[in-house]
Order: C-alpha cells, then sequence, then structure tokens
C-alpha cells in the first residue's frame, strides 16, 4: 500500500514544456519480443493441457507495441529496445521496417525475448513472457537515450525494465522537461515509490489495486497522493478513470464485439503518447487512446490489430 500523504510540488497536469512549437516526439524506452499467438477453446486450468486450434507469431512487446501506436498517429516515434543476435532479432528488425518508427536497437548478450500468448474464445488471455534481454537494458543506456528528449517531448516507460533502469530514465528525462508515463505493467518489481516519479502513471485496475492496496476511485486518487501528476486506470470495458489534484472523470468505452484483448493497453498508452504529443489536452488524448484500443480489441493479434495509418486519421478526425 502505497504511503498517504499529498506531495507538496504538484499541480493539475498540464504536461511539461508545452510551449506550442508544432507536434512534440515521443520516445519508448522498453522491450521487444516476439509474439506467439495460440488460440484455444478456454484458458488451461492449473495441471491442465489443452491444444492449440491455430497459431502464429508477429512482433509484440510492450515497449514496441506502444512506439508502433504512437507512430500510426503521425507522431516522429523512436524506439529503444534490447533484441539477441538470434533469427527472433531478425524477425523483429524485419517486422518492424515497414513501421514509421526510428529504431535503437541495443545487441542483447541473452536471447531475444518472447511471449507466449493463449487466446481463449471469449478473448480472454493468459501472457508468459521472457524478459533476459529487457532485464540487460542498462541504466547507463536508458539515460543515454533519454538524454535525446527536449521540452515537452513524450517518454514512455513500462515495468519490463529493472528499476533502477526505470527511474533513471524517468529522472533525466523530467530533467529536460519532458512528459513522462509509466505505464505499471508487468509489475516485476515494488513499483509502489515510484509514482512520484511519473507525470502520468497507467495502470489497469489489477495493477492499480496491487500498487495501493486500493481499488477504482480509491486507487486512482491514491496514486495522486503518492506523487504521481495524473494516474489512469483503465477497467476493461467498463471505462477508464483519469485523475489529478483537481479532478477524477470517468471515460466511456464503446461497447463492441471483442476479439482479442492482447495488446490492447498498449494501444491505449502508445495512443496516449502520441495524442499528447500532438497536442491535444489529457481528456482528449485519452478518449482517442481508448477509441483506438476498442478498434484494435475487434481484431486478432498484437501490432497486425492495431489501427493503421489510415485508420488512426480517421479516429483523429472524429475525435
Amino acid at each position: 500500500m502505497v504511503e498517504r500523504g499529498r506531495p507538496q510540488a504538484r499541480r493539475p497536469f498540464h504536461g511539461r514544456g508545452q510551449d506550442g512549437a508544432g507536434v512534440k516526439r515521443v520516445l519508448v524506452i522498453g522491450n521487444a519480443t516476439v509474439d506467439v499467438i495460440l488460440s484455444v477453446r478456454h484458458l488451461p486450468a492449473p495441471g491442465e493441457t489443452v491444444l492449440a486450434e491455430t497459431e502464429f507469431r508477429c512482433a509484440g512487446g510492450k515497449g514496441l507495441n506502444q512506439a508502433v501506436a504512437a507512430a500510426r498517429l503521425g507522431v516522429p516515434t523512436t524506439l529503444v529496445a534490447a533484441l539477441g543476435e538470434d533469427a527472433d532479432g531478425r524477425f523483429l528488425r524485419e517486422a518492424l521496417r515497414p513501421e514509421p518508427v526510428q529504431t535503437g536497437w541495443l545487441a542483447s548478450p541473452h536471447p531475444t525475448d518472447i511471449s507466449i500468448i493463449s487466446i481463449a474464445a471469449g478473448g480472454e488471455n493468459a501472457i508468459v513472457s521472457t524478459a533476459a534481454s529487457a532485464r540487460w537494458f542498462s541504466a547507463q543506456a536508458a539515460v543515454a537515450a533519454a538524454s535525446s528528449l527536449g521540452a515537452g517531448d513524450i517518454l514512455i516507460l513500462q515495468g519490463n525494465l529493472t528499476e533502477a533502469t526505470t527511474r533513471a530514465a524517468l529522472r533525466t528525462a523530467r530533467a529536460r522537461e519532458a512528459t513522462t508515463i509509466l505505464n505499471t505493467a508487468p509489475i516485476a518489481w515494488d513499483q509502489r515509490g515510484i509514482a512520484a516519479e511519473a507525470d502520468i502513471v497507467v495502470a489497469n485496475a489489477g495493477e492499480a489495486e496491487s500498487l495501493t492496496g486500493f481499488v477504482d476511485e480509491a486507487a486512482a486518487l491514491s496514486l495522486i497522493e503518492a506523487g504521481a501528476g495524473a494516474a489512469i486506470v483503465t477497467r476493461g470495458a467498463n471505462d477508464a478513470l483519469l485523475a489529478d489534484l483537481a479532478s477524477l472523470v470517468h471515460l466511456p468505452v464503446a461497447t463492441v464485439d471483442v476479439v482479442d484483448t492482447s495488446g490492447a493497453g498498449d494501444v491505449t498508452v502508445g495512443t496516449l503518447a502520441g495524442a499528447l504529443a500532438l497536442g491535444r489536452s489529457l481528456p482528449d488524448a485519452l478518449a482517442l487512446a481508448l477509441a483506438a484500443a476498442s478498434l484494435s480489441v475487434t481484431r486478432r493479434g498484437t501490432t497486425p490489430s492495431f489501427p493503421t495509418v489510415e485508420e488512426m486519421r480517421r479516429l483523429v478526425a472524429r475525435a
């Protein structure tokens, strides 16, 4: 449970370095994986073996996914991630070539990370990932990447990297007046004290409860009291909560026929960052992000399900 006690220096979130000087840049420091996606009738219970009906592979990983989503909005986007010198690493390099993402690949001595994603008929999923290359990503490398940020640029981080690497990147970015977004998934280390390092914390309902000991609105407000400039708690098909020191609002989620929820949170985070880089307000950026995620869950896969560049243009025009 986070310690109660409101920080003195916080104000309602308005973004850092937003000087109106055009479109800003998004930098994603995170992981990249080969996703092996298995369609199953139901997710296996402990000790149960089930047979997959289909299998396919695609580019994935929270960092890669978020970078693709931001870039498809037309925002200058860079992904810095570690890949092994192996067939999976080559697969990911080739998979990103058609995407409007600038890449800074680090050569890891470990195998390229993979995720095994089982998807049930109703769209629910269970994911197991390796993280040796992501955990190898050093604090020094993160500082070097974050040092390229300018005032008003956006940095996205997730829970895949080590605590030391994550904190180093956040502090470097904030010193350069960039806006920092921390997506808490996966919770691989104790993140309860890191909210104060981030301008925006994004967590799903389960993660928010794990971090704060509270649920729903109380969880969002607890993240603010812990020091986050703004907190977003996504609640699946229900809605999303957006809180800062001035307000707490509910944003609706469109009702759709769900096929596969894999990557929905990443679409949300990446589109949110891209919309902020385009100059949208935080509520407007989140509304656009939720619309993009609602479209992605109607299709199978992670990056293959994300809105295309043209679909993003249409979403922006309607938002």
